[in-house]
């Protein structure tokens, strides 16, 4: 081979061995499930994502999630661990994401290809940034039901988790007045549990009472430790005198640390309402004031029709000759002349004579 010709071939070589190279030096990524087998549903399981950048992160990174069958997964809550590690003497940047997720019914399950997208430099130096956009790989895990949970929907399976109840006034054996209100509060809390897992608090309407409603969620990250809480507010307020019943509630999660299924019971209440005075008077005051403003308003019309009744007689009257016109009697002159015409002629005629 002449130097002529290996140098025609030297720019073909170089265009196969230099995309080589380049896509040895791609961003790439990495993921795999964190936690202990058995998995149980309802319980809080990590979904580690590693990101690798060929040099240095330009940016954080952010995620398109899925929307998994069976499965609730929520992005980062907190920062990712950095760290480096060197692949066939190149040297990579590692973004170490704990994405958390949770089975909401057993079997298997999968979480679909999550993808990433972040810039990094090649060289600290380098003008520009890169822009990497990796997908991982599906993940296909498999989860049990825990056990004495058959006959339940959805499973909460929590470690410590609280729940308070609060009355404001408490409910008890003594009758109240119509218009009271109690103001009740229900509050669920949990490590690596989110709030928006727990379910919402019955609030069944109960003909008599009035039932308003609040509700609030909230989540705390701190260092790697999740704590979602729950709040319920429910206000009832006795419209009518009766007697009414708020119905029992019971709640029921897994304990991982025992393993057995702990049960929150939260009893039924009675209300003996009875009338209110007050309120009575009230309501007389307000009918009356109806009825006053009812009377106002019939005079009112009343005394409206009158003057148009007015109007409309002078119109009437004023008109009453054109209107009349035509019905009055019209009388003719008579053809044949009376007596005392006659003999008038005749009394002109002697006169004349003489």
């Amino acid at each position: 081979m002449t130097f002529r010709s290996a140098r025609h071939y030297i720019p073909m070589l170089l265009s196969v061995i230099l995309p080589l190279g380049a896509m040895a030096q791609e961003a790439m990524v990495r993921t795999h499930l964190q936690g202990k087998d058995p998995l149980w549903a309802g319980q809080r399981v990590s979904l580690i994502v590693e990101l690798l950048a060929p040099g240095y992160f330009a940016s954080a990174a952010s995620f398109d999630l899925p929307d998994p069958d069976g499965v609730l997964l929520m992005p980062p809550a907190d920062h990712p661990i950095v760290d480096s590690l060197t692949i066939d003497g190149t040297h990579y940047s590692v973004q170490r994401h704990e994405l958390n997720l949770w089975a909401v019914r057993d079997g298997d399950l999968e979480i679909p290809p999550i993808h990433a997208r972040f810039r990094y430099k090649r060289h600290p130096l380098d003008k520009e940034p890169a822009t990497a956009a990796v997908t991982t790989e599906a993940v296909a895990f498999s989860v049990q039901r825990p056990p004495g949970t058959e006959g339940l929907g959805l499973v909460i399976s929590a470690r410590d988790l609280k729940v308070e109840e609060q009355w404001q006034p408490q409910p008890g054996d003594e009758p109240v007045m119509a218009g009271t209100a109690f103001k009740r509060s229900i509050r669920f809390s949990a490590a690596d549990v989110p709030g928006m897992v727990f379910p919402p608090f019955p609030d069944a309407e109960i003909d008599g009472l009035g039932i308003y409603t609040k509700q609030q969620v909230r989540d705390r990250s701190n260092r790697g430790t999740l704590t979602g809480t729950r709040e319920d507010t429910i206000t009832y307020l006795a419209k009518r005198p009766g007697q009414y019943t708020i119905p029992a509630v019971r709640f029921q999660w897994f304990d991982l640390s025992t393993r057995q299924v702990q049960t929150q019971d939260f009893p039924a209440r009675t209300l003996n309402v009875i009338a209110n005075p007050d309120q009575a008077a009230s309501e007389d005051a307000s009918n009356g004031d109806r009825v006053a403003g009812l009377d106002q308003r019939t005079a009112a019309y009343a005394f409206a029709g009158l003057v148009a009744l007015g109007l409309l007689g002078l119109l009437a009257f004023r008109n009453a000759a054109r209107i009349l016109a035509p019905f009055r009697p019209v009388h003719l002159q008579p053809l044949n002349p009376t007596e005392q015409r006659r003999s008038k002629p005749r009394a002109e005629t002697r006169h004349k004579r003489a």
